[in-house]
């Protein structure tokens, strides 16, 4: 549980209300004592140690000195009793998220200004070798003039060296965001040009292009396409779909190789839309880097200032060719009638060839049919069911966990494993008494058939030692697993 400091003095500030809270610090409105002036304070939801300490100030040290006029400045920071804070400048106007709610669809003369703003913040950041690992609408601030801000290096960067350094699996930011290299606990900087472009896709569809619960968006984020935007519906052109997948890329490798690169493709996409003639396009057809895109926009637009190209010449009609004359002097009718008649025999062999495709087609189907249900039936070696999918079912569980979401950790469950009320209350009732979880690490994993039993080495701000948090799985032939089982061994709480 979250320490409520409405009203206590952090630093030089008086914290005077609570403006947000995430799954890793709480945000307070202070008052400096005695400038009276005001700033955002973020407090890490944390227990620091002697050496954690020591990371969190030179982390800090590095954030305070990111300099841009869209990022939040952090003009200091401290640690009270063990617990580490960043004082920042404040932003009156809220987040995008609040000023676009869920399921807002924005026009590019809206989202494309913002694009701009947090990819020039991003590309300056990652200049100075950080990432932000932590992009979305509720990190995008709106400056008191609404210049948009970007939020939160200090807990993406803190909060991974400081809250899980011994911790491999654990990974920081939110999941409907992330790339699938920073779920591997890979990020660089192409994973915030993945984040930014779901972000894009919120705002052009009004949906993310991934849903679900942990387990699920793991997956999704792992291993499925995202889904094609309607460019019909959604008046999106065909370059801007191209260019959105091609930053949605599961290679960080195959995305562009910076994110501004991504921000000038995008919106050199929606110009040249505007200035070339559209033309169909191929659903294959591959985005065009920014300087091809520019030059032909130049051409297009040095092209409208030329005169037009002079007509061609007309044949000469002093010295026609015998066979030309011939046809044009004795037999009209006829070359009328043969071009009806090659139209037709064009038209049936078209059709023709269109029904042998068809009939093959479907000879191929049913005969694919049968000798899939052939060889089934004669298969009788035990299915092997694939671990990794049971993995990142019991990691997304221990993480939902240690990061306060018992509404998510409780869908990881099996089916009346246990009641929905009395889970969070266990859960609750355990972060009150022995503290939040501050680290976790898998230690140990054990198959047997069809079953996995994963073991967590967890830590909490209030125990002295570590406990283990044992999960027990079991799988289906079709490779779906479920938590059939849980046991803490955290110290009992006292009933109240």
């Amino acid at each position: 549980m979250s320490t409520d400091w409405i009203g206590r003095q952090l630093g030089s500030y008086r914290l005077l209300s609570l403006l947000g809270h995430g799954g890793y610090a709480d945000v307070y409105l202070g008052e400096h004592i005695y400038l009276k002036t005001q700033a955002a304070i973020k407090v890490l939801r944390t227990q620091l140690t002697d050496e954690d300490i020591e990371h969190f100030r030179t982390e800090a040290f590095t954030i305070a000195h990111l300099v841009h006029p869209h990022i939040v400045r952090v003009f200091d920071f401290s640690v009270l009793d063990n617990n580490p804070f960043l004082v920042m400048d404040y932003a009156p106007n809220g987040t995008l998220r609040h000023r676009h709610p869920k399921g807002s669809r924005l026009t590019p003369d809206v989202f494309l200004p913002y694009v701009m703003d947090i990819t020039s913040a991003l590309q300056y950041a990652h200049d100075q070798k950080l990432i932000h690992r932590d992009i979305k609408p509720e990190n995008m601030l709106l400056s008191p003039s609404n210049q948009v801000l970007l939020s939160d290096f200090g807990i993406a960067t803190v909060s991974q060296n400081t809250l899980s350094q011994t911790t491999e699996d654990m990974v920081i930011g939110t999941m409907a965001y992330m790339s699938p290299e920073q779920l591997q606990g890979k990020a660089r900087p192409a994973s915030d040009q993945y984040a930014l472009a779901v972000v894009v896709y919120e705002w052009l569809s009004g949906a993310r292009p991934f849903n679900g619960t942990y387990v699920e968006l793991l997956t999704q984020h792992l291993s499925t396409d995202p889904p094609f935007l309607d460019e019909q519906t959604l008046a999106i052109p065909h370059a801007v779909q191209q260019v959105i997948r091609r930053a949605l890329a599961k290679d960080p490798h195959q995305r562009f190789a910076r994110i501004q690169d991504f921000a000038n493709a995008l919106e050199w996409a929606y110009r040249t839309a505007n200035v070339a003639t559209p033309r169909a396009s191929s659903s294959r057809e591959d985005v065009r880097p920014a300087a091809s895109i520019t030059s032909q926009t130049t051409r297009v637009r040095s092209g409208a200032a030329q005169a037009p190209p002079p007509p061609p010449k007309a044949p000469s009609r002093s010295a026609p060719g015998p066979i030309l004359s011939f046809a044009a002097a004795s037999a009209p009718q006829l070359t009328t009638s043969a071009r009806s008649v090659g139209r037709g025999l064009g038209r049936l062999t078209r059709t023709v060839l269109l029904a042998i495709l068809l009939i093959g087609a479907l000879i191929c189907g049913l005969g694919y049919a049968t000798y899939n249900q052939f060889f089934a039936s004669q298969d009788t070696s035990p299915t092997t069911i694939n671990q990794s999918g049971a993995t990142t079912l019991a990691d997304g569980f221990a993480q939902a966990i240690s990061t306060q979401h018992y509404d998510q950790a409780y869908n990881d469950l099996g089916p009346g494993l246990a009641k929905k009320n009395q889970f969070e209350q266990d859960a609750q009732s355990e972060d009150q008494c022995n503290g939040p979880i501050t680290t976790y690490k898998r230690v140990s994993s054990t198959m047997s058939g069809n079953k996995l039993v994963e073991t967590y080495e967890m830590t909490r701000s209030k125990l002295a030692n570590t406990y283990n948090l044992t999960l027990t799985l079991q799988g289906d032939s079709s490779g779906r697993w479920q938590i059939t089982d849980y046991q803490s061994g955290a110290p009992a709480c006292p009933s109240s």
